[in-house]
């Protein structure tokens, strides 16, 4: 955590930025929980592109989720109505979560008196309460509240949440009730990424496939936006053991059927926070990414982390000639990790 700033008076209104990424605005959540924990009376806004805006909705910490479109051809930070609705409102904080220049801009232009965010380079300057970086690895749960302790908050690091209604819960299930009939235990299996550093090789994931049926249970892969070549490749190499797919959903519609899954098995990007944060035991496979940042989630939930230590990683590489971070962890590993998850009981598992 950061060090802990003077208390402040009590907000009428805040506003929280976490413009991009879709994994990184499921890691801010718990700053909403703690926002609304420790301020019951506060208006709490939640500003984001369109795709990390979609894990704000519907959360009971948030009373309005408000999306950036970037403007074409115009030097301005966001579209100029959007840039009246950010001053209008009035805020007395602005928490900016990620710190490039755009963010940074739109805190600034809020005329906000208390501004929070990272302190990079002369984007330090736009904030009131500029959060130094941390040298040892902390998890991205709690590097976001740092910025509440830095305004006198004592934040308890927490689980993110998304909060799917009813209809979208009942609506994956039956997605995956289409896809995989019957009352079978059902692992999700999400084997895309656009780095390829981050993927574990299909063959292992097709071997996955292949074998977890001797768990008792069935396979779907699932597909994000550009990847349903990849899933069906993963699904045929299940060979006589039949894997279903499902891709081409919205969003949400994907959480949807994440959440009727009694175990995910997912590389590194937004499933692998989407399944903790829907409840689900999740099997993390990480190559070069660093688990103590990305992977804050607890075995006693029925989350399992797949990760070698070598000499090489953490790099953060996209590209990588030998991958041997990934090569190392063997199918027989997913396998067992598939098995303590599925051995939860599904106890993790929220109720609709």
């Amino acid at each position: 955590m950061a060090e802990r700033g003077e208390r402040l008076p009590a907000p009428r209104r805040v506003l929280v930025t976490r413009l991009r990424r879709i994994g990184d605005a499921i890691l801010a959540l718990p700053v909403l929980d703690q926002l609304r924990e420790s301020f019951p009376e506060c208006s709490i806004d939640f500003l984001a592109e369109e795709g990390p805006a979609q894990a704000a909705l519907g959360h009971p910490a948030v009373d309005r989720v408000l999306v950036l479109e970037r403007p074409r051809g115009l030097p301005l930070p966001a579209l100029p109505g959007l840039l009246w609705q950010l001053r209008a409102r009035r805020y007395d904080w602005v928490i900016d979560l990620y710190g490039n220049p755009r963010s940074a801009l739109l805190a600034a232009w809020t005329g906000a008196k208390v501004r929070v965010g990272p302190a990079r380079r002369g984007r330090r300057h736009f904030y009131t309460h500029p959060i130094p970086p941390v040298e040892a690895p902390l998890s991205a749960v709690a590097h976001h509240l740092r910025s509440l302790a830095a305004l006198g908050l004592t934040p308890e690091v927490g689980t993110p949440r998304i909060a799917l209604s009813d209809r979208e819960r009942d609506e994956g299930r039956a997605r995956l009730d289409a896809a995989l009939p019957g009352k079978s235990l059902r692992v999700g299996i999400h084997p895309g990424n656009r780095w390829p550093a981050k993927r574990w090789p299909e063959e292992r994931f097709a071997a996955l496939a292949r074998s977890i049926p001797r768990l008792g249970a069935r396979v779907v892969v699932l597909a994000g936006p550009g990847e349903e070549h990849l899933a069906r490749r993963v699904a045929s190499g299940a060979g006589g053991e039949e894997a279903a797919v499902l891709g081409a959903l919205p969003l949400r519609a994907a959480w949807g059927v994440i959440a009727a899954l009694d175990a995910l098995v997912t590389v590194d990007g937004s499933p692998l926070h989407a399944g903790p944060a829907l409840q689900v035991p999740t099997v993390g496979i990480l190559g070069p990414t660093e688990p103590e940042i990305w992977f804050p989630y607890r075995a006693s939930d029925g989350h399992q982390l797949l990760c070698r230590e070598i000499w090489c990683r953490p790099c953060n590489r996209h590209e990588c000639a030998r991958m041997d971070c990934l090569d190392w962890i063997s199918v027989g590993d997913a396998l067992a990790a598939v098995s303590r998850a599925l051995a939860h009981g599904g106890a993790a598992r929220a109720i609709a």
